[in-house]
């Protein structure tokens, strides 16, 4: 495949998947058909079918787009020799946020289509690391009583709440993503971090 062919078939699977977000705006994705996705995304059924088994398939592919704009808190720089790089922290949790905030209709779908528990055990492998690297570089998983797996369950049902009530609200409070960063932080140090020990 030439670099030209390869980038046309990636415009068509985002213009199909484009296509698919703007129609679960109108209707429920039950009701949704391939052909109606073919027919918004101005392909035929057989372009569809080229890239993506089912409809199935294709939220599918979404879901995973969805998910791989939050690799970049997966830095393990962020946190080293048992200190929180929390300018750095804050940079990348802002450029993960205006990821989101371009691609908001995408995250909602998934948000609010998606069970919690499915969504947090999709985010756990990119977040726990980090957080688990925390605890113990802290010493937080052996002092502490509270377990190790209720921090992490506990700190990404916050971070999915809070990401849902921006791109649904945080419009309206005029929060940009760098602002929504900086509150995260400052609410994590003066809450759960300092229940678990870790100093600001």
């Amino acid at each position: 495949m030439t670099l030209q062919e390869d980038i046309r078939v990636r415009r068509t699977k985002q213009n199909i998947i484009n296509a698919f977000v703007a129609l679960t705006k109108e209707k429920s994705i039950d009701t949704i058909t391939v052909q109606e996705i073919a027919d918004k995304a101005m392909v035929n059924r057989a372009t569809f079918y080229a890239h993506y088994h089912d409809k199935q398939d294709l939220y599918e592919q979404v879901f995973k787009q969805a998910i791989g704009l939050f690799t970049p808190l997966r830095n393990p720089l962020l946190f080293l020799n048992r200190k929180i790089m929390f300018t750095k922290l804050e940079d990348t949790l802002t450029g993960v946020l205006e990821k989101c905030s371009e691609n908001r209709d995408l995250l909602l779908l998934i948000i609010d289509g998606t069970p919690s528990r499915t969504l947090q055990n999709q985010l756990a492998p990119i977040l726990s690391t980090n957080i688990s690297g925390i605890l113990k570089e802290f010493g937080i998983d052996k002092k502490s009583t509270i377990p190790s797996d209720l921090v992490i369950t506990y700190i990404l049902s916050i971070f999915i709440s809070v990401l849902a009530w921006w791109l649904h609200e945080g419009q309206a409070h005029d929060m940009s993503a760098r602002q929504l960063a900086h509150n995260l932080i400052r609410l994590a140090l003066d809450g759960h971090m300092r229940v678990l020990g870790i100093e600001p």
